[in-house]
């Protein structure tokens, strides 16, 4: 004879079993997807870092050249202005784009992948960039003054030269000319600034620490008239 029993402890274990089998295999797949979504969004992660690296590493080699040659320029124009000559103002010009490229940044800005960044490091990041085309709009204005006003007088006679760029006893370059080599000082400071706060945070990108203190050099605070010359 069947026990009743029996029947229904058997029905009831068939039914915990399926119950289970069945959420077993549920949360497998939601775990599955899970952790498909975390090892995708990992990757995208990294794809992010690599450009924005990139991008900044390219910033630091282009801009250490700059820094170079400006500094170059200036303190051989400072050593000559020491030994009593009367040499022409200093200029320094780019052949190309004036202003440093966003293109990776405005497409990271821009989208979706810019959740994938921490939000300090993401602001700060921000915060570069736009300081960084701050100085390429300063470098800009610096560059149509000099087109217009030193590039002319530079196509004239060494002695015709010298009676436009320099006061009449020859103490020192015009304030006109002389503000254009200090905004130029400004720039070599600016950039150089710059330089280093990129270095800095490809370092912060490659190794993420939220103890690292941020990158960002003093902003806001405009000396006038930097290191000002008297020999200008």
């Amino acid at each position: 004879m069947i026990d009743p029993a029996s029947i229904l402890s058997t029905t009831w274990t068939r039914v915990v079993v399926q119950f289970f089998v069945v959420f077993g295999g549920v949360y497998g797949a939601f775990w599955v997807e899970g952790y498909r979504d975390d090892l995708e969004r990992a990757e995208r992660t990294q794809e992010v870092i690599l450009a924005l690296g990139q991008d900044l590493q390219d910033f630091v080699e282009v801009s250490h050249q700059f820094n170079t040659q400006m500094r170059t320029g200036l303190d051989d124009w400072n050593n000559a202005r020491t030994r009593g000559e009367t040499p022409p103002p200093f200029v320094f010009r780019i052949f190309g784009a004036e202003v440093p490229p966003l293109t990776t940044w405005d497409v990271v800005s821009q989208s979706e992948l810019a959740s994938l960044l921490d939000p300090a490091l993401l602001y700060e990041l921000g915060f570069f960039y736009n300081e960084s085309q701050g100085y390429g709009k300063r470098y800009v204005r610096y560059a149509a003054n000099t087109e217009e006003k030193i590039l002319p007088v530079r196509e004239m006679q060494p002695v015709e030269q010298v009676r436009a760029f320099y006061k009449k006893d020859m103490s020192g370059l015009k304030p006109e000319f002389a503000a254009n080599m200090r905004r130029l000082s400004e720039l070599h400071a600016m950039s150089s600034a710059l330089t280093e706060w990129a270095t800095c945070l490809k370092q912060a990108l490659a190794v993420p620490d939220p103890r690292a203190p941020n990158c960002r050099y003093d902003m806001g605070v405009v000396q006038m008239f930097m290191d000002r010359d008297s020999s200008l």
